[in-house]
């Protein structure tokens, strides 16, 4: 928290957890490489295998990403979603409900729902903790406005 109160709510757990388990999907997509080239070598095969090698790059790729360029920021009076050029408010009197997506595991999902939109956080440290902040925050506002 900085000195406006303010914090984000972090996914380093998501980024452990990709530490320990892509080195396994890699080493998967090999063996599998391995297998398939030594029953069909082939151009098919080799074409069909570096498209996969790809598309299982560009999913980590994209992983980490999110992990790093998405940013939520707890701010006083509101809730501020950005990626990369994309910003997005969403007010604390504005939630009407906070769910949760395996409330017991390391990291979460947020399902915040607006009276119109429904945002989905994904790959959440502490989930319950940053429910019960956006719950405490929005009786506040709701205190406040009456």
């Amino acid at each position: 928290m900085d000195a406006n109160g303010t914090f984000f709510i972090t996914r380093e757990k998501h980024l452990d957890h990709m530490v320990r388990v892509v080195p396994f999907i890699v080493f998967c997509y090999a063996v599998q490489c391995y297998v398939i080239y030594s029953m069909n070598p082939g151009e098919f095969s080799t074409v069909g295998l570096s498209i996969l090698g790809g598309f299982l790059g560009l999913m980590i790729a994209g992983f980490i990403a999110y992990d790093l360029k998405h940013k939520v920021e707890l701010k006083v009076c509101e809730l501020e979603i950005t990626f990369f050029a994309f910003k997005k408010t969403i007010r604390y009197e504005d939630i009407w409900s906070i769910q949760i997506k395996d409330p017991d595991q390391n990291f979460s999902s947020l399902i915040l729902t607006c009276q119109d939109t429904k945002h989905t956080i994904y790959f959440v440290d502490e989930g319950e903790k940053i429910k019960k902040w956006l719950e405490d925050k929005k009786q506040a506002e709701l205190k406040n406005a009456a």
